[in-house]
């Protein structure tokens, strides 16, 4: 048995159904047409609803083009879906592109439900609205667009230089200001406000450029070295709006003093953090290891200002922390692994592995592409793997389904606690390369499937594979308990000998998912306790009174348990409480003397 076995002995296999029948799934489905299609970025709104991009050839979709102008002489179009929550349908399909190939590489939401989306493409008639740059004088150049929630254009600009830029990334702060990042090799990049104003001498530089709401360019800046190597997959705002960056680098010299990796290591990646002005970097460091290549796809910060990345990393010499999920390098040829820096970038405050042993036949093991941190702390990692011993702990796929599966987890760090991890994907390749999470406990995966036996959802809007393969969207809500009282903070009853029976409270027990589940409970055995509730199934209407009669002046308390099985915890736990008390003691005043 090799390590990683004893490592996650503590995980057991919760779901014997198949992942179509796990109450957990609230969709899955294909999306695609009879040509090539995938989904590289994924975002939700509040109120649920699902906004995905990527890239088409299928010519059998019904779409919009941006601007009206049918798009044929493309190969390949960007586009735009807008799902309604849960997936129920699409409202509508937006298509980005001109007369020459175009791929959306990143999408983004405001605070007013705006859409972004972001990408490369060779077309020169894009359609432009209030752009920042309107000229397309290169091969391939990056471009922005901003839609409103009905899908009307409000924003679309250029940006590049003569030769050839993607543009891979995309954020937005709390004002509403866009970053935009990714590589580029053009020397006449539209620079502005740099910390980096011309192009490295190793040809190639990452760059970063911010757009205010008003579509000015606040600044736009090269960051690279002398490798030619330098490209930014993964940007992120922080709590205060600075926003940090990461991607891939052989360059040296550009570490800032005290930064937990201060040399490249073989081929490295690195994770900066750029001052608000966009003048220079608070720190950067590199990420990467002896004996083998680290390569960062995906990055987020907590509300500490503490950067997360995943990625892959052929390196058997990873130094992991003590409270690491997976200490030793799993098999193969690579792993994926997560790692935590400090708020100042000079420190691994957690560090871990996240793989199989599999070598795989062509592109081996694992790669981690997204990571996200919920509300509670806990942090979820999508990606693929070939490895059927990749770990796996309450999954609604055990098994691994075949070449590449998705994958999806949810662990707490500082407790070393894997909450859950499952496989997604049929018999052939599946890949996730985009993770969202949405209102509640719901987390939503999207990339690309060649597996027309990808488990589905009963509502699945496309139950067949158009094409060779086709993109895949796939929601999941892992329930977590918890119960409302409303304006009250507890069921808690207060009650004078004599007086009024208290008021009834009422609550709802909830799980965080739009979806309903199975429970059992709750019961009341004490006679003082009327517990009525609505049904046998989470969310669950409660209302909780009391019958005093007969109590004695004192404290009476009782545990009401509900339990729903599919919850990490499953079992919720409801105080409630009745305080009876003897009436005042009334004084009487004597009487005034004759």
């Amino acid at each position: 048995m090799r390590k990683i076995i004893s490592l996650f002995a503590f995980a057991a296999v919760l779901a014997a159904q198949s992942p179509s029948e796990d109450k957990r799934l609230v969709f899955s489905t294909f999306n695609g047409g009879d040509r090539y299609d995938d989904a590289t970025a994924v975002a939700v709104d509040p109120g649920g609803f699902i906004y995905v991009a990527g890239e088409s050839e299928s010519r059998d979709i019904p779409v919009k083009p941006v601007g009206g102008k049918p798009l044929t002489s493309a190969v390949f179009k960007a586009y735009l879906t807008k799902y309604s929550a849960e997936g129920k349908e699409v409202l509508w399909r937006a298509q980005i592109g001109g007369s020459s190939n175009t791929v959306a590489h990143a999408v983004a939401l405001d605070k007013d439900g705006n859409v972004y989306v972001a990408g490369t493409t060779g077309a020169r008639d894009l359609p432009l609205l209030h752009p920042i740059q309107d000229k397309q004088g290169g091969l391939n150049i990056c471009f922005v667009m901003k839609f409103d929630p009905e899908g009307t254009l409000l924003f679309s600009t250029y940006f590049g230089g003569e030769r050839n830029e993607e543009g891979l990334a995309l954020a937005l702060d709390s004002a509403g200001s866009i970053y935009l990042a990714g590589r580029a090799s053009s020397t006449q990049l539209p620079v502005k406000n740099a910390m980096q104003a011309q192009i490295s001498g190793g040809g190639q530089d990452a760059f970063i450029a911010k757009i205010t709401p008003d579509f000015q360019l606040a600044y736009a800046t090269y960051l690279g070295g002398n490798s030619g190597t330098d490209n930014i997959y993964a940007i992120a705002v922080g709590p205060d709006d600075s926003l940090y960056v990461a991607g891939e680098t052989m360059s040296t010299g550009m570490a800032t003093e005290g930064a937990y990796i201060t040399q490249p290591q073989s081929y490295s990646s690195f994770v900066a953090r750029v001052k608000p002005e966009g003048d220079g970097l608070m720190y950067f460091t590199y990420v990467g290891w002896k004996g083998g290549y680290t390569k960062i796809q995906g990055l987020t910060v907590d509300r500490d200002g503490r950067a997360y990345v995943v990625g892959h990393t052929s390196s058997k010499q990873l130094p992991t922390s003590e409270n690491a999920l997976q200490t030793a390098f799993g098999g193969g040829f690579r792993d994926a692994f997560l790692l935590r820096l400090s708020v100042d970038g000079t420190a691994a405050e957690y560090l871990t592995y996240l793989g199989g042993s599999s070598s795989g036949p062509t592109d081996p093991d694992e790669t981690a592409t997204a990571v996200k941190i919920d509300a509670r702390g806990y942090v979820h990692v999508t990606g693929y793997t070939n490895s059927p011993d990749f770990p796996g702990f309450r999954a609604l796929q055990p098994n691994h389904g075949g070449k590449f599966d998705a994958f999806l987890l949810r662990l707490d760090l500082d407790q070393k606690q894997l909450i859950s991890s499952t496989f997604w994907g049929g018999a052939e390749g599946d890949e996730s390369l985009a993770l969202t999470l949405g209102p509640g406990e719901s987390a939503y995966i999207a990339g690309i499937t060649y597996s027309s036996d990808l488990p589905l959802s009963a509502n699945a809007l496309q139950t067949k594979l158009g094409s060779g393969n086709d993109a895949f969207v796939c929601q999941i809500c892992d329930p977590w308990l918890g119960i409302w009282f409303g304006d009250l903070s507890e069921a808690r009853f207060t009650y004078v000998v004599g007086g009024e029976v208290p008021a009834p409270i009422n609550s709802v027990v909830y799980a965080g998912c739009p979806q309903a589940f199975p429970a059992e409970g709750p019961e009341s055995t004490e006679p003082w306790l009327i517990l009525e509730k609505d049904g046998n199934s989470v969310p669950m209407k409660l209302k909780f009174s009391v019958n005093p009669d007969g109590l004695a002046p004192g404290e009476y308390t009782t545990i009401i348990k509900v339990t729903v099985n599919d919850a990490f915890h499953p079992v919720l736990e409801i105080p409630v409480t009745l305080v009876v008390q003897e009436p005042p003691v009334v004084v009487e005043e004597p009487s005034p003397a004759n």
